[in-house]
């Protein structure tokens, strides 16, 4: 399924003209998304018209992993080009599903906050999956 330590292994493939599929293998949080940033920072270049973004082996994004996300879909959408989130787990889809509802608005005191509530949201999934194994 996906790797659950602490780390985060990046996989940058180009798979056609100006494609780019980046797939993401552990947890995406405070202690990892420096390592996602600085790895896609070469691929953010005009000639980048598609960023597939494969999330099937994530277990965990925090609000400083989506702040990375958000960077590269903002970069390629704002060339012309399109951003694809390949599967999500359901926890970590449940976040993208959260944050998406959530209003323009600051409705957190602080980053720390946020990764508390987006934690929360995550195991709440996690414990929901077990429960239907089990």
């Amino acid at each position: 399924m996906f790797d659950e330590t602490t780390s985060l292994s990046v996989k940058i493939e180009r798979k056609a003209e100006g494609a780019i599929l980046v797939s993401l293998n552990g947890r995406i949080d405070s202690d990892t998304y420096r390592k996602l940033d600085k790895e896609i920072q070469p691929i953010l270049v005009p000639a980048t018209k598609v960023i597939i973004l494969d999330m099937s082996r994530v277990g965990y994004v925090s609000s400083a992993g989506l702040a990375v996300i958000f960077q590269m879909k903002k970069f390629v959408e704002k060339k012309g080009g399109s951003f694809i989130i390949a599967s999500l787990q359901p926890q970590v889809k449940r976040v993208f599903d959260v944050i998406k509802a959530l209003p323009s608005e600051n409705v957190f005191e602080s980053q720390e906050e946020i990764d508390r509530y987006l934690d929360v949201i995550q195991r709440r999934e996690l414990d929901k999956q077990k429960d239907n194994l089990g």
